[in-house]
């Protein structure tokens, strides 16, 4: 992706609000060229990362916003309390819920499991609205985690099953850390191949955006280690990334970066090289 392209869906979002799924969509209708599973990680990363610098976990913050839940709940048209309390104070609704719980429970232990089972809340009309409000949350809170799961799931097993049908020899993390490697790359080839010329000891599967601050840290906390380890490797971001990452020092010495696995011709012949 083009940097002018990421920098205008950068602007575009830090002027939105509020971090509702229906605020996600009327911002999607603007990049309706985009693919859609690249746009929903961009916005991923962003809401991600303005939580992380907006929100403040404090006791008089969650007290706060506990007084203004029960101030809306009062209104008999209470209608989405969570979810436009959420609106009102810039945050998204699950991280709210989160800030929420924490005021009703203070044990951090059973607030993890009340959040991802609202069930567990004696007050009815608090575990609805927290429900409603988990819910409507596409990028934060335990339903967004666990659909971001399966995602990266779902590509590992693309991504496994392409390596099959080349007849591409690997060994997967569970094989390699029953060998006692505590980081390791999805795949591990038994057998290195060459992609454009680059030799490929192991192939990292990436079912998100990569732009220059996740990019970076997974350099710092994984690949880097895969390199130290295993030598030079193939990383996969399937939804797209950042035209930059393609000048960095790391390319063509540590890695090379793709948007899928190479075609099985191309494949073919690049194990030839290498005989």
């Amino acid at each position: 992706m083009s940097i002018q392209l990421y920098n205008a869906i950068v602007e575009d979002f830090s002027k939105i609000s509020t971090f509702s799924r229906k605020a996600e969509n009327e911002l999607r209708k603007k990049y309706i060229d985009l693919p859609s599973a690249t746009f929903g990680s961009i916005m991923s990363l962003l809401v991600q990362r303005s939580m992380k610098q907006s929100y403040r976990k404090s006791p008089v913050i969650s007290s706060k916003y506990y007084e203004l839940y029960e101030d809306l709940m009062h209104d008999k048209s209470k209608g989405d309390v969570i979810l436009r309390l959420s609106d009102s104070q810039g945050i998204s609704p699950a991280l709210l819920v989160r800030s929420l719980l924490q005021n009703v429970y203070p044990d951090s232990t059973q607030t993890k499991k009340i959040i991802k089972d609202t069930t567990l809340i004696e007050n009815k009309d608090l575990a609805y609205q927290m429900f409603l409000g988990i819910m409507n949350d596409n990028q934060y809170g335990p339903y967004a985690d666990i659909v971001k799961q399966s995602i990266g799931l779902e590509y590992e097993l693309r991504l496994e099953r392409e390596l099959r049908l080349m007849n591409i020899t690997f060994s997967d993390e569970n094989i390699l850390r029953s060998r006692g490697y505590d980081k390791t790359p999805d795949f591990k080839l038994d057998v290195p191949i060459a992609v454009d010329g680059f030799i490929v000891n192991w192939v990292e599967s990436k079912a998100m955006f990569g732009d220059e601050e996740n990019h970076s840290g997974y350099v710092k906390e994984q690949l880097t280690c895969y390199w130290n380890r295993f030598g030079p490797g193939l990383v996969i971001y399937w939804f797209g990334y950042l035209e930059t990452l393609d000048f960095t020092p790391e390319i063509n010495n540590m890695f090379i970066l793709r948007t899928r696995f190479p075609s099985r011709d191309r494949i073919t012949q690049y194990k030839a090289e290498l005989l």
